[in-house]
């Protein structure tokens, strides 16, 4: 295959200012087609493992194919960590249909860096997709190539490429980000339906229906299951949302669905064949056709029930404080329901259920009340769970604090002006999911009070189980990259 030097169309961003190359480290991921691991990280690829959260970071030795990654793992570049891409074969990856001849192949730099060029390789004309990815699967010379003038790209950069137009049907591109500072270079598998018009060269076969005869409801959810010899394939479920009356009637969603499949699926079409073979959806039943050779013998159809409505409840009454009396607390709240209801009320500390109790409320102005006998000085959290009779659940959380009588003094650290759990808005590690920026967290293991950090440290903040403590406000080994003490 001859080599074909194109022009360069960038799409124009601000670029970032340059910093020294020691001090960046270059990251970035084809946005256009979307490549393989960007998908896995929309939720279209499935069981992709850690590219989920790193579709920027597969990186590995550069100049392909004289040197670079070994055959089997150009996908992860390497990276055992990334290890699922490599899996290949006919139907384990979505794509996105082409035509061949001009199109465009764009780069998003999550750390853009000083660039020796980028290169296109596509698979050849006699290339087994159900073979692993090695250098005999794909042309040896690039398709299409760009020079970076060993310089700084902006934050995203578009190629105009040629792709050859012997191709047609399933392919994959490999798109390599040579870096120009480093010996490095990135390796991003673009899966491609390439459609140049010759439907009628397709053979189908029928292998389900879109069709159960019902009436969805809003917030319904339903989807294709599609099987092959070796089980379910994810990655080639469709779904959709029924979000109003008129399309969960019993003909409008099978046509809904059928358009979506046609629409996001290239192995499956669904609809009505005409003599042309072009498949068409329809209002009511859709058959549901797989191209022949792609292994997919079954599909079936999944109805995922909206959850029921939550019931509309009020609660009324609950202070921030409450003094511990002879015979302890009684707290008392009245509530409101627009359904009947059975509540429960517990008073937590941390982890733990100190009192408990339930009732069955079916009006307004119901008055709940839990007796507490065995209550020490400290925060709480105080939580009404509601279910109604549909299922349908609601839950109110409320923070607040227990104090010692006058003259008996609080415990030590709680008092408030102490840096004590009187000022926090939790005990740690109380309401974890809750933790935000700025939230106020008290320590029980150390008397003292911690803020959480700002945006981007407070994702640290809720990081935390009891085998895992290195952010644990005080305690961990880590704990001031994600807290501040308040010193009081």
């Amino acid at each position: 295959m001859s080599k074909k030097i194109l022009s360069l169309v960038a799409v124009t961003v601000a670029a970032a200012a340059a910093l020294p190359s020691q001090q960046v480290m270059a990251h970035g991921y084809i946005s256009k087609p979307e490549s393989r691991g960007l998908l896995c990280r929309m939720g279209e690829n499935s069981q992709c493992g850690a590219v989920n959260y790193e579709p920027q970071s597969l990186e590995g030795p550069d100049r392909y194919p004289e040197s670079g990654v070994a055959d089997g793992q150009l996908a992860s570049a390497g990276h055992g960590a990334f290890s699922a891409l490599n899996a290949q074969s006919i139907n384990r990856w979505a794509k996105r249909h082409i035509k061949s001849g001009a199109n465009e192949f764009t780069w998003t730099f999550t750390a853009n860096h000083v660039t020796r060029d980028w290169r296109y390789f596509i698979t050849k004309k006699d290339w087994d997709p159900n073979q692993p990815l090695t250098r005999a699967q794909f042309e040896p010379a690039p398709f299409c190539e760009y020079s970076g003038n060993n310089r700084q790209p902006p934050r995203t950069l578009t190629h105009l490429c040629n792709v050859p137009s012997d191709r047609a049907g399933y392919h994959v591109v490999m798109g390599v980000w040579d870096v120009g500072d480093t010996p490095m270079s990135f390796y991003n598998m673009v899966d491609l339906m390439i459609d140049n018009g010759n439907a009628g060269s397709i053979s189908w076969q029928d292998v389900g229906d879109i069709y159960e005869g019902r009436t969805l409801n809003v917030g319904d959810k339903v989807s294709t299951v599609v099987f092959t010899g070796s089980g379910e394939q994810p990655s080639l479920r469709t779904e959709i949302l029924i979000q109003t009356e008129a399309d969960g009637a019993p003909a409008r969603w099978p046509q809904l669905l059928a358009e979506e499949v046609n629409r996001t699926q290239s192995w499956l079409k669904a609809g009505v064949m005409g003599p042309d073979n072009r498949i068409i959806p329809i209002a009511g039943k859709n058959d549901v056709f797989a191209q022949s050779g792609s292994g997919i013998n079954r599909v079936e159809i999944r109805v995922t029930e909206a959850p029921p409505p939550a019931p509309e409840v009020n609660v009324s009454g609950i202070a921030g404080e409450y003094l511990i009396g002879d015979d302890g607390v009684l707290f008392s709240a009245t509530v409101d329901t627009d359904t009947p209801v059975t509540a429960t009320v517990s008073l937590n500390k941390g982890y733990n259920t100190v009192a408990k109790q339930s009732y069955e409320v079916n009006d307004y102005g119901f008055l709940l009340e839990l007796p507490v006998t065995n209550a020490s000085a400290g925060h709480y959290m105080l939580v009404f769970d509601f279910v109604a009779k549909n299922g349908g659940q609601t839950q109110k959380v409320f923070h607040l604090n227990l104090v010692s009588p006058p003259g008996e003094g609080p415990e030590p650290g709680t008092g408030p002006g102490e840096g004590g759990s009187a000022d926090a808005e939790f005990s740690f590690p109380s309401g974890l999911g809750q933790y935000k920026a700025g939230t106020l967290v008290f320590q029980p293991k150390n008397n003292k009070l911690y803020r959480c950090k700002p945006w981007p440290y407070n994702g640290y903040c809720v990081q935390w189980s009891p085998g895992s403590n290195q952010y644990e406000p005080g305690i961990g080994l880590y704990w001031q990259m994600a807290w501040d003490e308040v010193v009081r």
